[in-house]
């Protein structure tokens, strides 16, 4: 009988990643979803993932969903539109935490960040509300494995990081400077954490930090150039505040983010990343297996 994990927020792109690759392995998947009628949900179920309705309000649904589980994943979500979204996902995420203890949950994987007010004083609703949920299933001595999982390649398409046409060239505005950004591709997040939930206990009470490439601006910009060609990109050096204004839900966090990359040392390690995931993407490795998609994101 196939071992069963819970995965929630499994219809986004890192929960989906993990979804498919643990079933493919071999587990039985469910598959935690607010809306079962959305085309993600509909597109796992298809393949076999069994989908479970909650209420994130309701800690008895969240309870049913770990029921018999062996292992969970986690990856809350953050509503950047909503004002009070920080607090709505730590309560969210402090639920699974009670419900993963109360189902005696034997291994759950957290994607986590770290906290932004704690360390620089500003604040990014959706790093520092996963770091509070962190500590409070550390409180709880869940056995734990926490993912600090970096920027996605695939921000990179939309805004407000999308390259924009000017002048005859797409100018990419992200105010890290000269700091490196590290990134890796939301599909490779599935293998590492089948490989986290194969070998449990060499991982259980650790925390990994993972990438699959650390480039400037400037690097990601001429890789896009040459991976993406006819079509020409360039770094355009922006300030936080003119990041800023550009004024989208999650504009004021994305930027205090990055601030937070360019004054904190991000400690990912390619090469721990490559361990447990050989296959793992650079940057330039995902833009032209994707180029399709990358090109009618950004050009069409």
């Amino acid at each position: 009988m196939s071992k069963v994990v819970t995965v929630f927020g499994a219809t986004g792109f890192v929960g989906s990643s993990v979804a498919r690759t643990l079933l493919a392995a071999g587990w039985h998947v469910r598959a935690v979803t607010r809306d079962p009628n959305s085309h993600k949900a509909a597109a796992l179920k298809k393949e076999g993932v069994q989908l479970v309705y909650i209420d994130p309000t309701d800690q008895h649904s969240i309870s049913d969903a770990l029921r018999g589980a062996q292992a969970c994943f986690v990856q809350t979500h953050t509503d950047y539109s909503d004002p009070n979204s920080q607090k709505a996902e730590v309560t969210y995420g402090k639920a699974i935490a009670d419900a993963c203890r109360l189902a005696d949950v034997g291994h759950v994987v957290y994607s986590t960040q770290l906290s932004v007010v704690k360390v620089i004083g500003i604040n990014a609703r959706h790093m520092d509300a996963k770091a509070e949920v962190e500590l409070y299933m550390r409180d709880l001595d869940l056995p734990l494995t926490c993912l600090i999982v970096p920027f996605y390649y695939e921000h990179l398409l939309v805004p407000p990081c999308k390259p924009k046409l000017k002048d005859g060239c797409y100018e990419i505005g992200i105010p890290m400077g000269y700091t490196p950004l590290h990134m890796i591709c939301t599909e490779d997040v599935g293998p590492i954490v089948d490989r986290i939930l194969s070998n449990s206990r060499a991982y259980v009470h650790k925390t990994l930090s993972i990438c699959g490439d650390k480039l400037t601006i400037g690097e990601i910009a001429t890789t896009f150039t040459n991976a993406l060609r006819p079509y020409i990109f360039r770094d355009k050096q922006v300030t936080s505040q003119q990041f800023r204004d550009q004024g989208l839900p999650l504009s004021n966090d994305m930027a205090n983010m990055f601030e937070f990359f360019c004054r904190v040392d991000q400690r990912a390690s390619v090469d721990t990343t490559r361990k447990l995931h050989p296959t793992t993407q650079t940057l330039d490795q995902w833009l032209r297996t994707n180029r399709d998609i990358a090109l009618e994101a950004i050009v069409n």
